[in-house]
């Protein structure tokens, strides 16, 4: 990465200079885990991002506050917007234009391999049906994009006005800008310097941490762990990154060898729950009273979990957990959880 630094004030200007509405109940906390941090002999903190606020909360909420910034800037009446059937985003999606009196319409993807293995409708699903969305679902092999393309045509045709959420959007990239500028606050309130930023990443989350790491000159290490098993994320990643810092006018350039990022933890795929990834849902909740989830944040502190226990994390490291929330999910995935804490036997 290249790039000339500036001022966490000029950060801020060039931020408030894009459209943005509040969503978000922000800043969000950043607590220590003495429990968690005695067992694995790291000094581990969590930035509490299941607090956003907004339905359940999730690191979705961030990127709203700018994607319906500019929608709502620019007179769009209906948000598209699209995932899995378990889509944290969509959830958030729906909730965030109930607030602002959107209409929303999600395309959401089914997956056989994954639906074997939930109950449904429940968690994310259930609320976007709460939230007054109208929910459409596609098969495993048709094209999101233009399936959500679809849906915003026929929208078109009765007299509305529909902004399309397209993926990897760069409104992420901006939100965990944001989000990193809370993160270096609370470090110096809290008196001390963190070595990582460790997080579940497929793309905008980690943009944000890439470029405001290097735009601030911090020398910390922004590790993403992947939730699926997809080529090309670096290369995704550096792309969005220079997206967010030419929008902002930051001279920075973000190359795929500049972005640390792992898919060690997937497991089976998207969506399947990992033994190990369980296992850190247990010590979580059991040691510090925290709720994870299984699709993403429990299979990113699986990695810490890993990385502890190989040398890669000492007690020399002061890692921050980034918890990007999900948790709704939990409840659809209720009968593996009844497996994997055997209270099918009680």
């Amino acid at each position: 990465m290249v790039g000339t630094v500036i001022t966490e004030a000029e950060l801020k200007e060039r931020l408030g200079k894009l459209p943005r509405v509040s969503l978000g109940a922000l800043p969000t906390p950043l607590e220590p885990l003495p429990r968690i941090s005695e067992l694995l002999g790291v000094q581990v903190f969590i930035k509490r991002d299941d607090l956003t606020g907004l339905a359940f909360g999730g690191n979705k909420t961030r990127h709203l506050e700018f994607s319906l910034g500019q929608a709502l800037h620019e007179g769009y009446d209906v948000i598209v917007n699209g995932a899995a059937v378990q889509s944290n985003y969509c959830r958030q999606t729906a909730a965030a234009c109930a607030k602002f009196g959107l209409k929303c319409a999600l395309v959401l993807r089914r997956l056989p391999e994954v639906e074997a293995i939930k109950v449904e409708p429940q968690g994310n699903l259930l609320l976007d049906y709460l939230f007054g969305a109208d929910v459409r679902f596609i098969e495993p092999d048709e094209d999101l994009e233009l399936a959500k393309e679809r849906v915003a045509e026929e929208y078109r045709s009765k007299g509305h006005k529909p902004f399309v959420i397209r993926h990897p959007d760069i409104s992420g990239g901006f939100g965990y800008l944001v989000c990193l500028l809370e993160i270096v606050e609370q470090c110096r309130e809290m008196g001390f310097e963190p070595t990582h930023i460790i997080h579940s990443s497929s793309t905008p989350t980690q943009s944000g941490f890439v470029v405001g790491t290097k735009a601030l000159g911090l020398n910390w290490k922004v590790i993403g762990v992947a939730p699926s098993d997809r080529d090309g994320v670096t290369q995704r990643i550096a792309e969005v990154s220079n997206l967010v810092a030419e929008k902002l006018g930051l001279s920075i350039k973000v190359t795929p060898s500049d972005v640390i990022f792992t898919t060690a933890f997937v497991g089976e795929g998207y969506g399947i729950p990992t033994p190990e990834g369980i296992e850190a849902m247990k010590l979580m909740a059991r040691l510090e009273g925290i709720v994870l989830d299984p699709v993403y944040t429990a299979k990113a502190f699986a990695a810490i979990i890993a990385m502890a226990k190989n040398g890669q994390l000492t007690k020399e490291h002061k890692v921050i957990f980034v918890h990007t929330g999900g948790t709704p999910a939990l409840f659809a995935y209720q009968p593996v959880l009844v497996e994997a804490l055997e209270l099918s036997r009680l």
